[in-house]
């Protein structure tokens, strides 16, 4: 009787034993770690849709995933892959809502927990199994979770056509961390490349009108242009139109033909624009030779899988090879020319290089997809860059055509005219020429010296993430996404403040007047000042008249007042004083910006409003500016008929008066 005893004993530890050394086997999620990646094990079954199979992973035949790629033993019609993850939830999170984090993932699926489905992803009956580009969350359910016990997330994969491409990862994770890596992820990914899209879309309508309308049928680098920006758009249609793992081949399809497409019309853009290469048909007519090969590859195949296959062969080494011949005629023109517009050029080429790389490593041998997508990045600036160029070019051949009609008209006019006579003229023609050169200088020094510090510090920051984001804390990296993202508001400012200041030299800013409360517009725009203002502890007091309505175009008298209280907001030291008012002036409303700061000397005054005497001082805390706003509020204000002054006395501080008509 006592052995039976000692035995039960023995035998009942014994079981003790072996449960609690497979539950503290588990990994577990608890409080101390924001995100617990799961590990999977891996089953090629028989297609089976919804069907959850139940017993021990070891028995049914799983494996542990090796998270290379998927392999393959069974037929695509009759193939179903089961992964599952076993780990513990601590009690400590009871009541606490816990997420399960999906990276893109490129198959249909149904993902279980603890054997109930939580998740459906695609329609496996249209016999594709295309991809989805967001990054997920899904909420585990408390009445599901076993607290302190084993709990399971299995996905169910139906990849109809046979893929084998890795399945990535997944981790549990709390609910503020959750929300902002898939934010984070999702802005970064999808989102980021539609937004850059439709900048991509202004461009190309933009250059295509200036092409059709100026009918230089010569020109050919506005249409290359225009059709670079819409080929690059048509290369990312599959990152915001594919949704669901819907039916999208041809979609596919065409996005895969619009890489090619894009980089022989960028080439054939290099070309034209460079002037470097001599034989330019002959070169534009090999150059085809190569390339459609790489478009008839992608047009063959009857699945996705075939194109993207078709895809990563010959088309994506002809893609390599046209980045660099790319960066040679830019190289090239540079040093040819070696001016800011070809040093910009060159740059951005270097970095779509690098991209291309880059991105390429991460996606043929890592087989992940990167946090940061940097290839459309980079494509967007060299489409950015030349837009400016292009921009500037424009202009500038606008005013000079224009003055050299109004100058031959006068000389037919006046045909009787003295030899002295017309050679005043052209020693007048001759200086506005200077003028118009000088002008054109001073524009790309304000690119050169403004746009580089963002863009340095954009590439400094994003190189800190893309080499040291193993190593760095969650705050950190969000302190260099906030570095990032002031960086880039501050180079849009700036930006915006130069295509207007272009735009305006060509007459393109349409005057829309409107009646516009001006208090309420002041009050929106110290609102959207407000971080800048609490930065440096500056007071801004909106006292404009409550009754004082103004008829006017509300986006250049935004532009106008954004410029004058950013730069009060500059030039104003720490706990100074701001104030905006208004006063009924006859048949004039007076909109007054005055400042307690460092004031303007009487030599900078006499250049404020003037282009070719532009400078920019460098504010209290070290802002720095391009001078271009005040250029632009002159030009604004005299749209509405109306005039800008300035008082201001060293040291005491500066007060700005903008008069405008009542009545425009």
């Amino acid at each position: 009787m006592k052995f039976s005893q000692a035995n039960l004993k023995f035998i009942l530890l014994l079981f003790l034993l072996v449960n609690t050394t497979e539950l503290f086997s588990q990994p577990v999620f608890n409080d101390s770690s924001p995100r617990l990646f799961l590990d999977y094990s891996f089953l090629e079954s028989e297609f089976a849709i919804g069907k959850y199979v139940v017993g021990d992973l070891n028995e049914l035949g799983f494996i542990r995933y090796n998270k290379n790629q998927m392999p393959v033993s069974r037929p695509t019609n009759d193939r179903m892959i089961t992964l599952r993850s076993t780990f513990i939830i601590d009690s400590t999170t009871i009541g606490k809502d816990i997420y399960l984090v999906t990276l893109p993932y490129d198959y249909a699926c149904r993902i279980y927990f603890n054997g109930v489905t939580i998740s459906f992803r695609g329609n496996i009956k249209n016999g594709y199994t295309n991809r989805t580009h967001t990054t997920e969350k899904n909420l585990l359910s408390q009445d599901l979770i076993k607290y302190n016990q084993v709990n399971e997330i299995a996905f169910e994969l139906y990849p109809k056509e046979g893929e084998v491409n890795p399945f990535g990862k997944s981790f549990i994770s709390n609910a503020r961390d959750a929300n902002r890596y898939v934010f984070l992820r999702n802005l970064f990914g999808h989102n980021l490349i539609i937004a850059l899209s439709i900048c991509g879309i202004i461009f190309a309508v933009f250059f295509l009108f200036t092409y059709i309308s100026r009918k230089d049928w010569n020109n050919l680098h506005y249409l290359f242009f225009a059709s670079m920006n819409l080929f690059f758009i048509i290369s990312y249609l599959n990152n915001f139109l594919a949704h669901n793992f819907a039916n999208t081949f041809l979609i596919e399809k065409i996005t895969r033909i619009g890489f090619p497409l894009f980089m022989f019309v960028g080439i054939c853009f290099f070309v034209e624009y460079t002037d470097v290469i001599k034989r330019k048909k002959l070169f534009k007519a090999i150059l085809a030779l190569f390339y459609a090969p790489a478009i008839i590859m992608v047009l063959i195949p009857k699945t996705t899988t075939g194109v993207i296959a078709a895809f990563n062969s010959y088309p994506l080494v002809i893609l390599i090879i046209g980045n660099f011949i790319m960066f040679f005629i830019a190289l090239l023109f540079y040093i040819k020319v070696r001016n800011y517009s070809a040093l910009f050029i060159l740059l951005t080429i270097s970095l779509n290089l690098f991209a291309g790389i880059y991105d390429g490593y991460i996606f043929a041998v890592l087989k992940t997809k990167p946090f940061v997508l940097l290839t459309p990045i980079a494509v967007f600036l060299i489409n950015l860059i030349i837009f400016v160029v292009l921009i500037v070019d424009h202009s500038k051949s606008y005013h000079l055509t224009l003055a050299k009609s109004k100058e031959l008209k006068s000389l037919n006019d006046k045909l009787e005219v003295t030899v002295e006579e017309r050679t005043r003229k052209i020693k007048e023609y001759t200086r506005e020429l200077q003028i118009a050169n000088s002008t054109k200088d001073k524009f790309f020094s304000i690119i050169a010296h403004d746009l580089k510090n963002p863009f340095n510090t954009l590439i400094g920051y994003s190189e800190i993430l893309k080499n040291n984001f193993e190593e760095l804390t969650e705050d950190e990296i969000l302190d260099n996404l906030n570095t990032i993202h002031t960086t880039s508001k501050s180079g849009y400012v700036l930006l915006d403040n130069l295509l207007q200041w272009a735009q305006t030299q060509t007459n393109q800013i349409s005057f829309n007047p409107e009646l516009i409360h001006l208090k309420s517009l002041v009050q929106d725009l110290i609102e959207n000042l407000e971080n800048q203002s609490q930065f440096k502890d500056i007071e801004i007091i909106n006292s404009v008249a409550a009754n004082h309505t103004i008829n006017g175009d509300v986006n250049q008298l935004k532009t106008v007042l954004r410029n004058l209280i950013n730069n009060a907001i500059k030039f104003t030291d720490r706990n100074g004083l701001i104030q905006i008012k208004s006063e009924e002036i006859g048949q004039n409303i007076a909109i007054i910006v005055k400042d307690t700061g460092t004031g303007i000397s009487e030599d900078d005054l006499k250049n404020l409003f003037k282009i070719d005497k532009i400078f920019s001082t460098p504010g209290t805390n070290r802002e720095t500016g391009s001078g271009l706003g005040l250029i632009l509020c002159k030009e604004f204000v005299e749209k509405h008929g109306g005039k800008i002054n300035v008082k201001s006395t060293v040291g005491v501080g500066s007060e700005f008066i903008v008069t405008i008509p009542l009545k425009n």
